[in-house]
């Protein structure tokens, strides 16, 4: 099929990945073009240069919002990312596309989806955005396209405005992330955008008690909270290795014996959860959003929100599981391959107008 891949435009599409959309768009456009699928990116111009990549801003509007104004000015990101989906979506009604499948945060592709000839679905990858719930209680989700949510979880905050969905969860390379070395040490390691929503602080705090030295890996995405939380904390037992090439992080998990998960809102999904299970590594969490779809008993352990000594606890019981487990359920449950079949099937239910 001939597939245009509509991606959001905040952050380049290119590594190190600034978090998760990004990464997930990345290997997705790959595993779909390895399929042999006909597929073009819109994204920034900065993203990586070997993606079928077809630029709709030079740059990525967060990074230029700061190079530019010197903070992060949402209006004007606003202004730039509606400009340009606007224009894209335009021209996107006059090419021969087969499908479109929007994964961009913006309600202008919502907008133009019933005026397009091209079978629009649009996946779901954060909790609702008000602009894109004004824009489908102006138009009606009927004429917004089909759309697919990343959980259950997720999908029931999004019902009240959309009542039809499909929920396929989100995938990871296994042939990518998994076990790189020998027989793990006994240290964690949290990793993810470093800022008080991602709870860092809170991973320090459980590794301490339960005696286990940990490693930080990630970009620092709110300085002052990295200053004033994370910093004081630094020492022998608590290392900040910076934002990590994906193989450098693959060793990374791998070595470790526990992984600490510790969001402090309802994560849509929890792709760092998938990430260290396919690196054969358990996760200690926190009981949020879509976690409870991903982690049993035997791959993990989940702690009541916000409960530091539950979590501590958690993370000692991780130690006691088993790898080959936590390798098997990533590549059984949430594997690409099973993802992209997931989605190859409604792409073609969609181009045949057969309802998901």
């Amino acid at each position: 099929m001939k597939i245009g891949i509509i991606g959001h435009l905040k952050h380049p599409i290119a590594k190190p990945h600034a978090g998760g959309l990004e990464s997930f768009t990345d290997a997705f456009v790959r595993r779909l073009s390895e399929k042999g699928h006909e597929v073009t990116l819109f994204a920034s111009g900065d993203s990586d240069p070997s993606l079928p990549l077809a630029p709709i801003v030079e740059s990525a509007t967060i990074p230029d919002s700061l190079r530019r104004l010197g903070r992060v000015h949402h209006e004007w990101v606003e202004s730039v990312e509606d400009e340009a989906y606007e224009q894209l979506m335009n021209k996107l009604g006059q090419q021969s596309f087969d499908l479109i499948h929007n994964h961009s945060l913006s309600p202008i592709p919502l907008r133009f989806a019933g005026l397009m000839p091209t079978p629009m679905i649009t996946t779901l990858h954060a909790p609702p955005l008000e602009r894109m719930i004004g824009e489908l209680q102006a138009r009606g989700g009927f004429q917004c396209g089909q759309f697919v949510n990343i959980s259950n979880a997720n999908a029931r905050a999004w019902s009240p405005f959309l009542p039809n969905q499909s929920v396929i969860h989100n995938g990871v390379d296994t042939r990518f992330w998994k076990r790189c070395g020998s027989i793990p040490e006994q240290r964690a390691i949290w990793f993810g955008r470093i800022l008080p929503d991602k709870g860092t602080h809170m991973a320090i705090e459980a590794a301490s008690l339960a005696r286990l030295p940990i490693d930080l890996v990630g970009p620092i995405s709110d300085d002052e909270y990295f200053q004033s939380e994370i910093v004081p904390k630094l020492g022998p037992n608590v290392r900040y290795l910076g934002h990590q090439r994906h193989d450098d992080l693959c060793r990374l998990i791998g070595r470790s014996a526990v992984t600490f998960v510790t969001p402090c809102w309802d994560e849509p999904f929890g792709l760092v959860v998938v990430e260290s299970l396919a690196c054969g590594t358990p996760v200690a969490c926190f009981d949020r959003g879509a976690i409870p779809e991903i982690v049993d008993d035997s791959v993990g352990r989940i702690a009541a929100p916000g409960d530091i000594a539950s979590l501590a606890s958690a993370a000692r019981q991780c130690l006691k599981l088993s790898s080959a487990r936590c390798r098997h359920i990533a590549r059984q449950r949430f594997s690409f391959d099973h993802m992209i079949d997931c989605y190859e099937d409604m792409y073609l239910r969609a181009q045949t107008g057969v309802a998901a």
